[in-house]
C-alpha cells in the first residue's frame, strides 16, 4: 500500500530516511504464511519451514515489512488489516547465515535474530555502501505473534519487501558487509517484556531499566540484560528502535571505562559513556504518545560511531507513565556494524549527528483511534449481584460485562477487604507444549486480561482507547497457560481495594469491557 502523511504531520515530522539504488539492483516480494490467527489469538509461534528468502547470493540493502489479508482463495495478498483488528504484536527474523554473522541474542547454537518489526512497521535502509549478506543456502526463521482483536477468524501473510543486490551484480564488489547486534532491554527471553505503571518514574517519565527496583530477570552481580560488549572493531553503520504505544524514545549508549566524553559529545546514562543515538518514536496520533499511530526514528546516512574491542553498547527505553499504564511493553534497537571498518568517528571526542529520520509517513491502517461517542451503557441500570466469583467465557464477563443479559446483566459486587476471582474459561487448562511444537489446546487457547480503565469505559473501541488508567491500577496479566500468558487460569483483585465501582477491559480485546462494585456494608453479601 502508498505510505502517506497528513500534511500538517509531515511539515512537522523530520525527513524520510535516504532512498539508496545500485545497478543490477531487485525489488523483492516476499510473504511467510498464510496463518490462520484464531478468535482471539495472542500466540507467540516459530515458523521454521517456509520463510521465504532471497535464493541467491547477493546484499540485503533495505526491507519493508506488513501484514496482509490473504486473499479469498487463499493466496497472497489482500488489504492490510485495520490495527484495531488484526496486527503483528511482533516479528522477529532469525537467520544462520554465517556471512553476517549477528551477535547479542541467540537461538540454539547458531541461529540469530537479524530483522524485527512490530506495529511500528520499522523500514530497514543500509546507507550507501553497505548491505547485509544472505547466501542462498541461508534458512531464515520467523518467530511472530499476531494479534486477534476479534473473535472472528483470519488468514493473514507477513509480508516483506527487500531490495537485493545480487552477488553477480557488478555493484556488490563495493557493498561493505555488515553485521547485527540485537540490542534489548531484556535480552535473551523468549517474549523480552516489561511493565510501566502508571504515574511512576520522573516527571512522567520512566526509564527502563534504569527506573526499575527489580528489573525483571536482572540479577545481582550478573551482566545487565540490556548491555552486550564489543569484540569486534568497527564502526556502526544503522539503527532504530522499537516501542509500543506510550513509548518515548529508545537510548543507545556506549560505555569506555576512565573515558569521558569531550568535543562536545553527549554524556550518556551511565559514567564514562556517551550517546550514540536516541530513536524516538514520532506519532502522527494527534492525542499523543497512546497508540500505534508512530513512525519511529532512524540515524541519518553519515551516522558512524567508531567502536572498539571490549566497548559496551547500551540500551535504555523510556515511557511516558502519566497518561496511562503499559503493560508487556518492549525496547529494542537492532544495531548493524561493519567489522573491521575504519572509517567513522571516536563518539567520545566527537558530536555524532543525531538528527534522526522517520521510516514511512502515516500508514492508512492507524486511522481509527476509538474515543469518540458513547456506546450507551447505562452503569446505574446494572443492580448489584453478590458475588466472589467472574467467569470470562465466549468473549464475556459474567457477571458484570457490559453486553451481559439475563441474570449476568448485574454489578459483581463484594465488601471491603473482600477479593473477586476472575476465571477464564476461554483459556484451556491443558499443557501449550512448545513453540516449536504448539499443542492443539495452546492453539486453540484464548488469553484475557482484567485492567482498570477510567469509568465509565463506556466509549467505542479504537487504537487509542481505552487505556489502562483506571483507579486501582490493577491489570491481572494475560490468563492462560504458555507464553505469553502467566501461567494461570484465575486472577483475584486485591484486598485493599477501597469501596467504589471500578471498570476494567481485556487488553486483548478492548472491546471486552465490564464492571465490579465494592462496598463498605457487609448487607447482603457472603
Amino acid at each position: 500500500m502508498a505510505l502517506a502523511c497528513a500534511a500538517l504531520a509531515c511539515l512537522s515530522a523530520p525527513a524520510l530516511g535516504e532512498t539508496v539504488s545500485y545497478p543490477g539492483m531487485e525489488h523483492l516480494h516476499f510473504a511467510a504464511g498464510p496463518y490462520r490467527v484464531t478468535p482471539g489469538a495472542n500466540l507467540i509461534l516459530l515458523d521454521y519451514n517456509h520463510v521465504p528468502k532471497p535464493d541467491q547470493d547477493g546484499y540485503m540493502v533495505r526491507m519493508q515489512p506488513n501484514l496482509r489479508y490473504a486473499l479469498p482463495d487463499g493466496k497472497c495478498c489482500g488489504t492490510v488489516p485495520p490495527v484495531d483488528v488484526i496486527h503483528l504484536h511482533h516479528g522477529v527474523w532469525l537467520s544462520n547465515g554465517t556471512a553476517g554473522q549477528g551477535e547479542g541474542d541467540s537461538y540454539g547454537d547458531s541461529f540469530y535474530p537479524f530483522m524485527a518489526s512490530g506495529e511500528e512497521k520499522t523500514v530497514y535502509q543500509f546507507p550507501t555502501g553497505y548491505g547485509y549478506p544472505v547466501a542462498a543456502t541461508d534458512l531464515w526463521v520467523l518467530n511472530y505473534m499476531i494479534h486477534n482483536l476479534t473473535a472472528r477468524p483470519a488468514q493473514v501473510y507477513i509480508n516483506y519487501d527487500i531490495d537485493f543486490v545480487p552477488a553477480t551484480a557488478p555493484a556488490a564488489a563495493h557493498i561493505t558487509p555488515v553485521h547485527p547486534i540485537w540490542m534489548d532491554v531484556e535480552d535473551h527471553h523468549l517474549y523480552p517484556v516489561f511493565n510501566v505503571k502508571r504515574d511512576s518514574g520522573s516527571d512522567g517519565r520512566f526509564t527502563f531499566p534504569d527506573m526499575a527496583t527489580h528489573p525483571v530477570g536482572y540479577t545481582p552481580g550478573a551482566p545487565p540484560l540490556n548491555e552486550f560488549t564489543v569484540d569486534h572493531p568497527g564502526v556502526l553503520v544503522t539503527t532504530a528502535g522499537h516501542l509500543h504505544p506510550g513509548g518515548l524514545y529508545d537510548t543507545l549508549d556506549l560505555i569506555r571505562p576512565g573515558t569521558t566524553p569531550s568535543g562536545g559529545a553527549i554524556p550518556g546514562s551511565v559514567p564514562h559513556s556517551v550517546r550514540l543515538f536516541r530513536s524516538f518514536a514520532h506519532y502522527w496520533d494527534k492525542r499523543g504518545p497512546i497508540s500505534w499511530d508512530m513512525s519511529m526514528t532512524a540515524t541519518p546516512a553519515n551516522w558512524r560511531p567508531q567502536v572498539k574491542a571490549g566497548d559496551v553498547m547500551r540500551i535504555s527505553s523510556t515511557y511516558n507513565s502519566s497518561r496511562a499504564s503499559w503493560y508487556e511493553v518492549m525496547g529494542i534497537m537492532v544495531v548493524w556494524e561493519a567489522w573491521d571498518d575504519q572509517s567513522g568517528v571516536d563518539p567520545f571526542s566527537h558530536r555524532l549527528d543525531e538528527h534522526g529520520q522517520v521510516t514511512h509517513g502515516r500508514l492508512r491502517e492507524n486511522e481509527y483511534f476509538g474515543g469518540d461517542y458513547s456506546l450507551g451503557i447505562k452503569l446505574n441500570t446494572f443492580p448489584d449481584c453478590f458475588t466472589h466469583k467472574v467467569v470470562i467465557s465466549a468473549f464475556q464477563y459474567n457477571p458484570g460485562d457490559f453486553s451481559a443479559t439475563g441474570a449476568n446483566h448485574c454489578t459483581p459486587t463484594i465488601r471491603q477487604g473482600q477479593q473477586l476471582t476472575f476465571v477464564n474459561d476461554d483459556a484451556s487448562p491443558l499443557s501449550p507444549g512448545n513453540p516449536l511444537d504448539p499443542s492443539v489446546a495452546y492453539m486453540a487457547s484464548i488469553f484475557h486480561t482484567v485492567t482498570s480503565c477510567q469509568s465509565p469505559c463506556g466509549l467505542n473501541t479504537g487504537i487509542s482507547y481505552p487505556l489502562a488508567n483506571g483507579p486501582g491500577g490493577f491489570d491481572s496479566g494475560q490468563l492462560g497457560l504458555g507464553t505469553p500468558a502467566t501461567g494461570k487460569l484465575s486472577w483475584s483483585t486485591s484486598a485493599k481495594l477501597p469501596p467504589g465501582t471500578y471498570t476494567f477491559y481485556c487488553r486483548i480485546h478492548p472491546w471486552m469491557r465490564g464492571v465490579f462494585r465494592i462496598i463498605t456494608s457487609s448487607t447482603g453479601a457472603t
